[in-house]
């Protein structure tokens, strides 16, 4: 690397280097080319955070301007198909996409701001043994569910015209 960086700056090239590297490789092993836009897509859906395909669009952009709105659907679309990522209907009027787990997990979601909490199969466990009893119904194995709610923070906020009385 040039002499021109500071050893911080080569330390940070040499991390993101790995891990394109080992996203370049995740992609190979699902059976997926490691094209520029799958990359993109990857790394936004890396952040942990369940995104729409709109939101992934704005930060494949924010790297590469030139990114198609229909490359990043067919991104998305071959990345759950190779099961690296899932899509989930959180009840918010649109899917969103996250990295696939090793485990099977719920979602709680905010219906006042949107913000989602995992849940893990264990934790519902108890909701699903009432749910078969009273109805026979039984949560397939493999799907994960949404939950609509309301989080701590919504529900702790004043109301908005509380201050104005």
């Amino acid at each position: 690397m040039s002499e021109r960086f500071s050893d911080a700056t080569r330390s940070r090239l040499s991390t993101a280097r790995r891990a394109g590297e080992a996203a370049a490789e995740l992609l190979r092993s699902a059976g997926c080319r490691p094209t520029p836009q799958r990359l993109l897509v990857l790394q936004a859906l890396g952040t942990g955070e369940h995104l729409s395909a709109e939101e992934v669009l704005a930060h494949a952009r924010g790297r590469s301007p030139a990114v198609n709105r229909s490359t990043v659907y067919r991104a998305l679309e071959t990345l759950v198909e190779a099961g690296l990522a899932r899509e989930n209907d959180l009840g918010l009027g649109r899917l969103h996409y996250e990295l696939a787990r090793d485990h099977l997990h719920h979602h709680a979601v905010c219906v006042v701001c949107g913000a989602v909490a995992h849940l893990h199969a264990d934790q519902l466990a108890s909701l699903a043994e009432t749910l078969e009893s009273a109805t026979g119904y039984r949560l397939p194995p493999g799907r994960e569910i949404s939950i609509p709610g309301v989080c701590t923070d919504c529900r702790t906020r004043p109301e908005p015209n509380e201050h104005a009385r």
